[in-house]
Order: structure tokens, then C-alpha cells, then sequence
């Protein structure tokens, strides 16, 4: 932090984000150098806690992402310390990984660090620890062997770690740690190399990764269906569409969690993309219609992305 003339790590709060404000432009101006020597887009995303705790933040999060991807920009993703405190932070990057992970609905997390791996105990204390080369299921157990530790320069240790890994277990997303200093690490693991460590996460159903999302928040309303969007969204997956929409029951904003009815019976919950009132507007209609009947572009072609639909049964 020599720019501002910190010998260390402040601990006056606004201070702190003071210093957080001017790395992010320094951190930024770092990836935008090297990705441009390939050619490649980078995007920066500020995230916040809150950002994984809303039901409403949380799906803007996931169709930012979504949408960077989509058009082969490269997320550069970092807590927002600059107006984050202690009381509300993520507090280090391996959480903040397995979050975006989750929200991402990843296959596999890699946590790169200066460490080969997780070992059977700390390596600085016994020389003959050995590396865990695999680990077939998550356990609490692993934290008394990852124990904590921190850094001068930033937050986190093979503790924070356990919790990541920890995260994304109970996603359904692999994890492996690995060196960082080790050349071409991830071409090497995505080849299948036996390097790091490497968590296999539990057999967990996309529907049930849903589940935590939207089980836990209130519903604010209901939306009734036809026979033709009961069969869609039950025999093929597909998202919720206004044409197959009967009515609205309740007063609801975008990024509420709604229930779904056909008939009298409840067959799935979601989070809306849309208000109560402008699914009244647009009820029945096609999605080409739209825009037409919303009198502005219409921002999402479904009123629940199928991603944020949970089926009940």
C-alpha cells in the first residue's frame, strides 16, 4: 500500500475502504492489461452480501453473470470493500468464489493458492504431513485439520477454504485446491492431472440447490396457470411464458418469490422477473408481444426463468 503511504493494512474502517477504493482501480487496470494481449473482454463485478441474501439481488446477480458469459466477457468479481462493513462482508475471496459458484450453478471451483493442497496436518508444524489428494465426501471434520490463519496483505487460510469448500459441496459443485505457482496449473487440472486437492461435492439435484434460494423466502403472491403451461413446465422444463398465464393473485414486485397454481393445487415456486401489475398486463400474451404491451422494451422474455423455478412436487 505504499501509494498511500500505509506501511500495513489499515484498521480505521473508512481507511480501509479508502484503500479498497483505489486497489480496485489498480486491480482492474492490472486484468484489463493482461487480458488485452488475447483479445479478451473483461467486465468488473462488485458484489456485496446482500447480493446472495436477496432473492431479488440475487437474481440480478445471476443475469449479470449469466449474460457477461453469454457474450464471452471474462467477470472480474470482488467484494465491493469499498462500502462494505464488517458486520455485512462476504470477508474473503474463497467465500466470495463459492458464492458466484453457486449463484452460477458451476461445475467445479478451483481455489489456487500458494499451497499445493490441504494436508493431513499444518506442513509449517510437521514436515512429514501429507497432502490429501482427494476428498470423497465434506465433513466438519476437515476444519480441525484446516485450523486458521491469515495474511499481512489480505484475509483467508486454509480454513476459509474449508468453508468454500464447504459452500459448493452442498451445491452440488465440485472444488479443488492447488498451487498457483505451479505452470499451467489449470490446463493441467481440467486434463485430469492428480494435482491439489481435490473435494467431491454430495449428489445434489439442481432443484434442490433452487430450494435453498426460494423455500426460505416469503411469498408474496400467485400466479395461475393454463393446462399448456402446466404440461411445459412440468414434462419439459421449460420457464414460465405470459401466454400461459391465467391470472395474478396478490400485490408483488420483480425479484419476489411468487407460487405458482394450476388449478387449486401449488405445482412450483419461483422468483419473478416481473410485477404483479405488469403480469396482469401481460397475461396471456406472447413473448414477441411484449414490448407492445409493456410500451417499453421488455427486459426479460420470461416471467420465471425455468433456473428460478423450483417445482413442488
Amino acid at each position: 500500500m505504499p501509494i498511500l503511504r500505509f506501511e500495513k493494512k489499515p484498521d480505521f474502517l473508512p481507511y480501509k475502504q479508502a484503500v479498497a477504493a483505489v486497489g480496485q482501480c489498480a486491480l482492474m487496470g492490472l486484468y484489463e492489461n493482461y487480458f488485452h494481449r488475447y483479445g479478451q473482454i473483461i467486465g468488473q463485478v462488485l458484489m456485496t452480501k446482500g447480493d446472495s441474501l436477496s432473492s431479488k439481488r440475487y437474481l440480478h446477480m445471476k443475469g449479470t453473470l449469466s449474460s457477461l458469459l453469454e457474450l464471452g466477457i471474462v467477470p472480474i468479481i470482488n467484494e465491493n470493500d469499498a462500502v462494505s462493513v464488517d458486520e455485512i462482508k462476504i470477508g474473503d475471496n474463497d467465500t466470495l468464489s463459492a458464492i458466484v459458484a453457486s449463484i452460477c450453478e458451476a461445475d467445479l471451483l478451483i481455489i489456487l493458492s500458494d499451497i499445493e493442497g490441504m494436508y493431513s496436518e499444518d506442513p509449517k508444524n510437521n514436515p512429514k504431513a501429507e497432502l490429501i489428494h482427494e476428498v470423497p465426501q465434506f465433513t466438519r471434520e476437515l476444519f480441525k485439520i484446516a485450523g486458521s490463519a491469515g495474511t499481512a496483505r489480505g484475509t483467508g487460510g486454509m480454513y476459509t477454504k474449508m468453508q468454500a469448500v464447504e459452500i459448493c459441496a452442498h451445491s452440488g459443485i465440485d472444488t479443488v485446491i492447488a498451487n498457483s505457482h505451479t505452470k499451467n496449473i489449470i490446463y493441467k487440472l481440467m486434463n485430469g492431472e492428480r494435482l491439489g486437492t481435490y473435494f467431491i461435492a454430495d449428489n445434489v439435484h439442481p432443484q434442490l440447490k433452487r430450494r435453498k434460494i426460494i423455500i426460505g423466502s416469503e411469498i408474496k403472491g400467485k400466479i395461475l396457470i393454463d393446462q399448456g403451461c402446466y404440461n411445459a413446465l412440468i414434462n419439459k422444463g421449460s420457464s414460465l411464458l405470459p401466454v400461459g398465464i391465467i391470472d395474478v393473485i396478490g400485490t408483488f414486485e420483480d425479484g419476489d418469490t411468487v407460487s405458482v397454481y394450476f388449478g387449486e393445487k401449488e405445482i412450483a415456486r419461483g422468483i419473478s422477473h416481473y410485477t404483479s401489475h405488469d403480469i396482469q398486463r401481460m397475461k396471456g400474451f406472447h413473448t414477441e408481444e411484449l414490448d407492445k404491451i409493456l410500451g417499453e422494451p421488455a427486459p426479460y422474455n420470461t416471467v420465471i426463468h425455468r433456473d428460478n423455478l423450483l417445482i413442488m412436487y
